[in-house]
């Protein structure tokens, strides 16, 4: 406990240094500001990642075409890369001890009709595995499975939002749709935790998007779902 002697030594030589004191002060402040100014970034950093990707499963790769950096065996450098079926086979077939799930996704944006209601819509092909990677929700329906798959259907599964855009909160289920005028049978309706963006999307089988695009075998992007007992040490090994 200070005496009253030592608070008024203090007092005085603080009187006697104002300058030193102000700026021993102002060092002081300013620390603790910056130190709250990143602290609060930081926090707010990893609050907007978690947002971002908490409504993704965790052990999931995606694989995206891009351009080749090297000529080889004749052909030159900065070709476009294009992944097509095969490309999921040779991981299905050289990989089955690694892969939980995989399927492609070909994103296009399509004019999405129901009677008089209309709006721009991105549609995704996908395979049935697309649902654990993306930790989609079903809220009525069903999602794409395996017979869609072999079967190209018509079928698709939508948004939670599209839903209310189109059908004015009505049950959207068994409904048909025009998507860029190809007619498909709404078997499903989704919800996804990663907002509004997530939920005005409509999924449709990838190989009823490659059979109208002239029956193309081509897709867009590949995303694996690898085991989750792999852990760090077998996802980087993978």
């Amino acid at each position: 406990m200070f005496s009253r002697d030592t608070w008024r030594e203090i007092f005085i030589t603080l009187r006697k240094n104002k300058l030193r004191t102000f700026l021993s002060g102002f060092t002081v402040a300013l620390g603790i500001l910056i130190f709250i100014t990143l602290f609060g970034m930081g926090n707010g950093l990893v609050n907007t990642f978690n947002e971002f990707f908490g409504d993704d499963a965790t052990n999931v790769i995606y694989i995206f075409p891009g351009r080749t950096s090297l000529p080889y065996k004749g052909y030159k450098s900065n070709r476009n890369i294009e992944f097509d079926n095969s490309d999921l086979t040779d991981i299905e077939e050289t990989f089955p001890m690694f892969v939980e799930h995989i399927s492609p996704r070909i994103f296009r944006t399509a004019t999405t009709t129901y009677k008089e209601e209309s709006n721009d819509y991105t549609t995704i092909g996908v395979d049935w595995g697309q649902q654990f990677a993306e930790k989609t929700i079903i809220m009525q329906g069903r999602y794409i499975n395996q017979r869609d798959v072999d079967e190209k259907t018509r079928n698709a599964v939508i948004g939670r939002l599209v839903e209310v855009d189109l059908f004015n909160g009505r049950n959207a289920i068994g409904k048909y749709i025009d998507i860029g005028g190809s007619v498909f049978k709404v078997v499903g309706v989704f919800q996804d935790d990663g907002g509004d963006n997530e939920e005005r999307q409509i999924y449709i089988p990838y190989t009823t998007r490659q059979l109208i695009e002239k029956n193309t075998d081509k897709i867009g992007q590949i995303v694996v779902q690898f085991k989750p007992e792999l852990g760090y040490t077998g996802a980087m090994a993978f």
